[in-house]
């Protein structure tokens, strides 16, 4: 009997497979592919397919797992002939350098019908049309820095980097929706071993020029909140309160708001509502960009915090200590109150920030007593104070690669110990 194993075929990848070349985006333009996935008009659709696969043949025998998956975004106008694709992938072809806006032959797979899942409609958040909602995930991608080191498979919070999953999570996040939105995909046509690891650790707002200004109350438990585009101008607002609840805007308008509590408004809507109450200029993070630099963070951008109404990165090196004054789930911020202020966080991004959304989540709680910040190596540094101390250092938190300094430490410390032993021990062979 003959077995023949076809090792060239082994491990192969999208970034080699395919008749159209694949390439990075860097200038902005739409990448625009036949709609053969028969999205409807007027849709953003979330879709997952193979990136890395093992395929053995032995003899007439062939077997074939997908090892991690590719996310992607698909939009189509009111003329659904075309799609437009929103996708990242590396900007060298040995997969090094900066996350980039990619142009994959995703016609190609789609008429090869190569799919993880049926395509994921995502709805626009409760209040925007969809046409808007199109055009803003569209725009984000334009918006986008690549100050972002490329991963080709991310190890979340572990790794330091980003791949594609996170890029095409970052860009839907950063469009007004709330994580809890996007649902898990219901009709699996494929297995991937490992997911879409990337998804858990989506590129920061920074990276495509956004960030969240000062909240105002509308009323005692209802806020609103606006988020600016790079140039300070007012990129969508949010009003959060209570789940099927009720928000008086500052016209006099009462809206409903959906089952988080949310309702999002385009900059006119917003306007003829006499929304955002408090304008916020952008932070220096967002100010002072770069633009594909030859040495991408391997963090991405810095995140945004609101210090005394003041938008404002969380600089490495840099800890507010205080005690957490207030939350709001339906925006999905919280504001710990210190001796020089008020600090607003935005508990997705921090929670990104410090690699453990589940411990921020649930430590940042009001009452509780905190230092938050970051090393001078932006390593996440969060200390429970009081009674909340114990009970966190028993919690089971996510494992972070140690830090340089303490690897550089414990073999210094390790290697002084072993010396002394030795030396001790030659001196009492004497």
């Amino acid at each position: 009997m003959r077995f023949h194993l076809r090792i060239p075929q082994f491990l192969t990848s999208t970034v080699d497979v395919g008749r159209q070349p694949s390439r990075p985006v860097l200038d902005g333009h739409d990448v625009t592919v036949p709609n053969d996935w028969k999205l409807p008009p007027h849709t953003v659709a979330l879709i997952g397919r193979p990136a890395v696969w093992f395929e053995i043949q032995v003899g007439p025998l062939h077997w074939e797992q997908d090892f991690g998956g590719h996310l992607l975004i698909a939009i189509t106008g009111a003329d659904a002939t075309n799609a437009t694709i929103i996708e990242a992938g590396p900007m060298h072809a040995n997969g090094t350098g900066n996350l980039a806006p990619y142009d994959y032959p995703e016609d190609e797979f789609a008429e090869r019908g190569v799919m993880d899942f049926e395509p994921m409609v995502i709805a626009p958040p409760n209040g925007m049309t969809e046409e808007f909602f199109a055009a803003l995930v569209r725009m984000t991608q334009r918006d986008y820095d690549g100050d972002q080191r490329y991963v080709a498979i991310e190890l979340p919070f572990l790794r330091v980097g980003r791949d594609s999953n996170s890029y095409a999570m970052g860009v839907l996040l950063s469009c007004g929706l709330d994580p809890r939105e996007i649902s898990t995909p219901l009709k699996r046509l494929r297995s991937e071993w490992t997911g879409y690891p990337g998804a858990e650790d989506p590129v920061h707002e920074g990276n495509f020029g956004a960030y969240f200004g000062a909240p105002a109350h509308l009323d005692r438990t209802t806020l609103e909140i606006a988020h600016h585009n790079a140039d300070g101008s007012v990129r969508l607002v949010v009003v959060g309160g209570k789940p099927y609840g009720e928000a008086t805007l500052a016209d006099g308008t009462v809206v409903k708001l959906d089952s988080h509590g949310r309702i999002a408004f385009s900059p006119d809507d917003a306007r003829a509502h006499g929304l955002p109450s408090r304008h916020t200029e952008p932070p220096a993070h967002i100010v002072n960009r770069r633009h594909f630099p030859d040495d991408p963070q391997p963090a991405g951008a810095l995140i945004t915090l609101v210090v005394d109404g003041r938008a404002t990165p969380l600089e490495p090196g840099e800890h507010f200590r205080g005690t957490i004054s207030e939350r709001n789930d339906a925006l999905g911020i919280v504001t710990l109150r210190s001796d020089t202020g008020d600090i607003v966080f935005s508990l997705r991004e921090l929670g990104v920030e410090m690699r453990d959304p589940k411990r921020v989540d649930a430590l940042f709680r009001e009452g509780v007593e905190l230092t938050v910040g970051l090393h001078s190596d932006r390593h996440p540094r969060l200390i429970v104070h009081g009674e909340n101390f114990i009970k966190d250092r028993l919690t089971w938190r996510r494992f972070h690669a140690p830090r340089p300094i303490n690897i550089v430490g414990t073999v210094v410390g390790v290697s002084v110990v072993v010396a002394a032993a030795a030396m001790l021990w030659r001196l009492r062979t004497l």
